[in-house]
């Protein structure tokens, strides 16, 4: 089941049962007012307490209409202003408490330049009727989304699961959003319900959920589910175990998003339905990280030291990805430190072996501070006789910041450490440091070295 969850019934008589599942987070509805077919769309206060009663966050989109199939009037000027004013009269009636969010819907694939302009304006109303009360958000297609932040008008970004509109799958690729609706049409396993199941982009905070005693960010384990679109231009085999021996269950085309849920040697364990359970088997020189990321299972009966997991990591050629964009797997490695859920352009060199360290089943620091190795004495200080693999910590001093750096140690002379680490020329390489000089526009001061 997923974690993060949009319904459009009323799901309070099953409150319970969700939690019992698994959902951590409920997405529901404010409207104008409720259809013959949805009679229970509006979240109501009865069913707001029965969710949070039973430990689940709430997050609410407005949708009247929507545009939906191309009826861009829902979305005009006069409708913004009314649309603000409905949603703030029902949040204050359910007690929503303010710096949460509210999402409101563009529900279909707008493109024309004018249709773009007047769904900015109705935005603009929006934000001006909310005044900073609500963060504001948008569901919608990747296009919209994009048109909309760039004005300043948004802040959440919530992406269809549509992935034929236009723009969505740019903006998953460039970090753009704050939810992506993967799983749609899913049903409960009680009441008749469906649902959509969503994924979290783990390089923000939250995405306008609430308590209710307040706005909550998300935790770093809640739906940041490692997602890869398939490369292979014929499609992919689906396969019943990790190997071409195994038998093929079914043939996925270019483009299909699969979750992953573990990686063993050269096949991904990848879950098709978004419940949570395997369904085969893909080879991931054709799956490519959409979102997230997936730690390297390692094969064989010998036990894993962290500079085992750097050298794996290496070998993968990690960098930055230029721009806005993240590359997932250093958010991957931002999940592993207190406060998770930042992006690649984020010092990240404490992330990287606080990663290794933990792959390895050992306690890292926790802490995307680099000093912090040394700072807080973690293991034993072995700077008089390193081996390869041992905690190299600088401090790091330039004209505005002192810093550090943290990474694994290779080699060293009189004058220089030679170490393996990340966010080293923005990517996972092998560097080598002064141990009282200058590299760059910084000066390194070698610290100490440490080990477990």
């Amino acid at each position: 089941m997923q974690q993060i969850i949009d319904v459009a019934h009323n799901v309070g008589p099953y409150a319970q049962k969700l939690a019992d599942l698994g959902v951590v987070s409920v997405i529901r509805y404010y409207n104008i007012g409720n259809s013959s077919n949805l009679p229970s769309k509006c979240l109501t206060k009865a069913e707001l307490t029965a969710l949070h009663a039973a430990g689940l966050t709430v997050a609410v989109v407005f949708q009247a209409g929507g545009g939906a199939n191309g009826k861009l009037g829902d979305l005009s000027d006069a409708n913004g202003t009314r649309d603000a004013k409905r949603a703030l009269k029902l949040a204050a009636e359910l007690g929503q408490p303010t710096g949460s969010g509210i999402y409101f819907a563009v529900d279909h694939d707008y493109v024309a330049a004018a249709d773009l302009a007047q769904i900015a304006s109705y935005f603009a109303k929006v934000k001006a009727e909310l005044a900073g009360r609500y963060v504001l958000g948008v569901y919608g297609s990747g296009l919209v989304a994009r048109k909309l932040h760039d004005k300043g008008l948004v802040d959440l970004i919530w992406l269809s699961g549509s992935l034929g509109w236009t723009g969505t799958r740019s903006a998953l690729k460039d970090g753009l959003w704050t939810l992506f609706q993967k799983d749609m049409q899913q049903h409960l396993p009680f009441g008749g319900i469906a649902y959509d199941g969503n994924v979290f982009n783990s390089a923000e905070a939250g995405f306008g959920q609430f308590t209710a005693d307040g706005p909550v960010e998300t935790p770093r384990t809640v739906g940041a589910s490692a997602t890869f679109a398939i490369t292979a231009r014929g499609g992919l085999n689906l396969r019943a175990g990790p190997g071409e021996t195994f038998g093929v269950i079914q043939k996925y085309p270019l483009d299909t998003l699969v979750r992953g849920v573990k990686q063993i040697g050269d096949w991904t364990q990848v879950d098709i339905q978004g419940d949570g359970a395997s369904d085969g088997y893909m080879h991931n020189s054709y799956l490519k990280a959409e979102i997230g990321g997936l730690p390297l299972a390692f094969t064989g009966s010998g036990s894993r030291k962290p500079i085992d997991i750097a050298n794996a990591e290496l070998a993968l050629g990690v960098a930055e990805v230029p721009g806005p964009g993240n590359n997932p797997r250093i958010v991957m490695y931002h999940a592993t430190t207190e406060g998770g859920k930042a992006p690649d352009e984020t010092a990240w060199c404490s992330s990287f072996v606080n990663y290794c360290v933990e792959q390895a089943g050992i306690k890292g620091t926790d802490s995307k501070w680099a000093r912090s190795w040394h700072d807080e004495k973690w293991g034993n200080d072995v700077t008089a006789a390193p081996q390869v693999g041992d905690i190299v910590v600088f401090s790091r001093k330039g004209e505005k910041t002192n810093g550090g750096h943290v990474a694994f140690f290779h080699s060293m002379t009189e004058t220089t450490v030679t170490c393996l680490g990340g966010n080293q020329g923005d990517r996972v390489s092998i560097s080598t440091y002064p141990k009282d000089g200058i590299k760059g526009p910084f000066h390194y001061t070698l610290l100490s070295i440490r080990r477990a």
